[in-house]
C-alpha cells in the first residue's frame, strides 16, 4: 500500500475530502485542495509515502469504510438503533432562531460546553469574509458556537490537522459533524484508540450530500450579485431560512431554501454522495435533521418556528436529550418511528434504493466497498421493482459518463 491508495480513491470519484489522509501522510506528503470542480481533493507532494500510512487509510477512509458496529435487528434496517425519536427545539429564542431547524445542535453544544461534560466542541464554521474557508473549529465559547450555527452546503477542511489537535492537549471534546464525518473520526479512533476517550459525544447532522462551490457560485450568480461576497449563510435566521449574503457593493441578497438547494445546490452534490449509505447518522450518539411538515407527500419549506428531528442512538445520547429536557434547555415530544418516512421522505427513498446504486456503481467502477452491517441489501424487500431497476441503469449511465 502506498500512494496509490489516495490516487485511486480519488480517481473513483470517492473522495469526499474529509482530509484523513493528511493527517496521516503529514502536510509534507499530502495537502488537501479545492479544485475546479469545487471539491476538495488531495494533493501527492511527495511520489511516495509510507507504507503503513497508506494501509491505515485503507482501513480508514470513509469514502470506501462504512461499517456498523451494533447488530441491526429487523425494525432497524432503515432507520439503523434508535432510542428515542423526537421533534426538538432550543428553548432560547437566539439559538432556535439561528439553527437551520430548531437550534437543537447548537444548543447541545451550548450546554455541553458549560455543564463541563466537555472542553470544547469541534464542529465546522466557515469565514465571514470568504465563503470557501469552511474548516474545523475548536470552539470553547457560547458565542463561538453560535457563530457556528446552521448548515453549510459545500465542503470542508474537516480533518488535517486531526491529529495533531487529539495528541496537544487532554481536553475533552463533542464533535458535531455529517454522517461521513462521524465515521470518519470513528474508524480514526479504532487505529488510535489511546485518543478514544477524548472524544465524549458525536452528533450527526442529517445529511442530502456535499455540494460542490460551484453550486454556491451559482447562486450567486443567479442573483445577479457582484463579487466578492461576504456573510454567507446557506441557512438560518428562521427555517428553512434563506441562503443569504452581502456582496460587493454592501447589497445584501437572499434566496429561498427551495430555490437554493432544491433547485441549484442539490444538482451539484458529489457523485459519491450518490451512493452513500448513511444520511442519518447511524454511529453517532445523537443525530439531528429537519422536523419536515409534509403536503401530498413533499416537505412544506414555507418559513415558521424551527423544528429539529432528533434521534438518540446511544445511551449516552439518550441520557443527554432527557437531562436537557428536564432542565428547560429544549422543548421536547415523542415521534412514532413509522412516522420518518414521511418526515424525511428523501431519506426515507434513499435509503431503500441505494442498493441499485452500490450495485450499479460497483459494476461501473470495478470495485468493491466497505459497507458493512448497513442494511443496504436486506432493504431491497421493500422497494418497487421498476423504480429499482430505474435507479440501477440511471446510476450505470452517471457512472459510465463520470469513468
Amino acid at each position: 500500500m502506498h500512494e496509490s491508495v489516495i490516487r485511486s480513491i480519488d480517481k473513483a470519484n470517492l473522495c469526499i475530502g474529509c482530509g484523513l489522509c493528511e493527517a496521516i501522510c503529514g502536510k509534507e506528503n499530502v495537502k488537501m485542495n479545492i479544485e475546479s470542480d469545487g471539491f476538495i481533493h488531495p494533493k501527492l507532494l511527495n511520489s511516495r509515502v509510507k507504507k503503513k500510512d497508506g494501509k491505515i487509510i485503507s482501513k480508514i477512509c470513509p469514502a470506501v469504510n462504512v461499517r456498523n458496529s451494533n447488530r441491526l435487528i429487523k425494525s432497524e434496517k432503515v432507520w439503523g438503533t434508535i432510542l428515542g425519536c423526537y421533534s426538538t427545539y432550543s428553548t432560547s429564542k437566539e439559538v432556535r432562531n439561528n439553527g437551520s431547524s430548531g437550534g437543537t445542535i447548537t444548543q447541545i453544544c451550548i450546554s455541553l460546553l458549560k455543564s463541563g461534560k466537555v472542553d470544547a466542541v469541534l464542529q465546522v464554521g466557515g469565514s465571514k469574509k470568504d465563503y470557501s474557508k469552511n474548516e474545523l473549529k475548536v470552539n470553547k465559547t457560547e458565542e463561538s458556537i453560535l457563530e457556528c450555527a446552521s448548515s453549510r452546503y459545500a465542503p470542508a477542511f474537516v480533518f488535517p490537522d486531526i491529529l495533531k489537535l487529539l495528541s496537544g492537549s487532554d481536553e475533552k471534546y463533542a464533535f458535531v459533524g455529517k454522517p461521513c464525518d462521524v465515521t470518519a473520526l470513528k474508524n480514526l479512533l479504532v487505529q488510535f484508540p489511546q485518543y478514544a476517550e477524548k472524544i465524549k459525544y458525536t452528533i450527526a447532522i442529517v445529511c442530502a450530500g456535499i455540494p460542490s462551490f460551484i453550486g454556491t457560485d451559482n447562486v450567486i450568480k443567479k442573483l445577479k450579485a457582484v463579487s466578492p461576497v461576504s456573510n454567507l449563510r446557506y441557512r438560518g435566521d428562521g427555517w428553512p431560512g434563506y441562503f443569504s449574503f452581502q456582496d460587493a457593493k454592501g447589497e445584501k441578497h437572499k434566496m429561498s431554501y427551495n430555490e437554493s438547494w432544491g433547485k441549484i445546490l442539490g444538482k451539484t452534490v458529489h457523485i459519491r454522495c450518490k451512493i452513500c449509505p448513511d444520511g442519518i447518522g447511524f454511529h453517532s450518539d445523537i443525530a439531528v435533521g429537519d422536523d419536515w411538515e409534509t403536503k401530498d407527500g413533499y416537505p412544506d419549506f414555507n418559513e415558521k418556528p424551527g423544528q429539529s428531528l432528533t434521534i438518540t442512538r446511544s445511551n449516552k445520547g439518550e441520557e443527554l436529550i432527557e437531562e436537557l429536557t428536564k432542565s428547560g434547555e429544549l422543548s421536547r415530544s415523542e415521534i412514532a418511528i413509522s412516522k420518518l418516512k414521511v418526515i424525511q421522505p428523501y431519506q426515507y427513498k434513499r435509503r431503500i434504493y441505494v442498493a441499485a446504486r452500490i450495485l450499479a456503481f460497483m459494476l461501473v467502477k470495478g470495485r468493491v466497498l466497505n459497507f458493512r452491517n448497513m442494511g443496504v441489501m436486506s432493504n431491497v424487500v421493500k422497494v418497487n421493482g421498476y423504480i429499482f431497476v430505474r435507479e440501477f441503469l440511471g446510476s450505470m449511465k452517471r457512472f459510465i459518463r463520470r469513468r
